[in-house]
């Protein structure tokens, strides 16, 4: 596997949080059957042999999650055999992606059209919306082949969105994408969307983050 992903503390414009799609080795994820069955695999991370990327894939230990490739290429395994057209990753999948984190325990997306989750059980959630975003390139960025909002975007669209309980999920999520963008750009984006649904709750904790 290649190094980790590193990536500078700010970034000038969060557009080049960016990873340019480059052929690579795909990563190798060990899922129930292959050759191990999900007990023996739960039993293996438990022994500090393996690590949990989430849903049911793993890695040999020294394969960490701070790779920002591995978590691109996880939900890509997960999500584009059960989704068709464009789309892109958002919200806290999003967050994930760009800054790690704990693994998200629904993966989430912007779609260009309707369609159904499969009804089959999966080994993690989906959740789908239609938006802009999936078409509109502004608010989008390739990462390792993996179309995801931008950091600036997936700020907001946490911070906007989080209710009660999933605020602080939400707060620790933007904490950690913060390094990687522009505070006073970040200020402007969200006045010029303040008349976006969820945009004052957003602004306020946008500020107690910022203090």
């Amino acid at each position: 596997m290649t190094a980790p992903t590193t990536q500078p503390a700010a970034l000038p414009d969060s557009r080049s949080a960016a990873v340019p799609h480059v052929e690579q080795p795909p990563v190798d994820f060990l899922v129930p059957g292959l050759p191990f069955s999900g007990p023996e695999l739960r039993g293996m991370e438990l022994s500090g042999l393996l690590v949990h990327v989430v849903g049911d894939l793993y890695l040999p230990a020294n394969h960490g999650l701070e790779d920002t490739r591995v978590r691109a290429a996880s939900v890509l395994r997960l999500t584009a055999p059960v989704i068709t057209g464009s789309w892109a990753s958002t919200g806290l999948t999003a967050a994930w992606i760009h800054a790690g984190g704990g693994s998200p325990g629904v993966l989430e997306a912007s779609v260009e059209h309707f369609q159904r989750i499969p009804s089959q059980p999966l080994s993690v959630r989906l959740h789908w919306e239609q938006s802009d975003v999936a078409r509109d390139s502004a608010d989008v960025v390739n990462v390792f082949g993996l179309r995801c909002t931008t950091v600036d975007r997936t700020i907001e669209d946490v911070l906007r969105r989080a209710g009660p309980r999933s605020g602080p999920p939400a707060m620790a999520a933007a904490a950690r994408l913060l390094t990687r963008t522009d505070s006073a750009r970040l200020r402007r984006r969200f006045e010029d969307h303040r008349r976006k649904p969820g945009m004052v709750q957003a602004r306020r904790r946008l500020e107690t983050l910022l203090a």
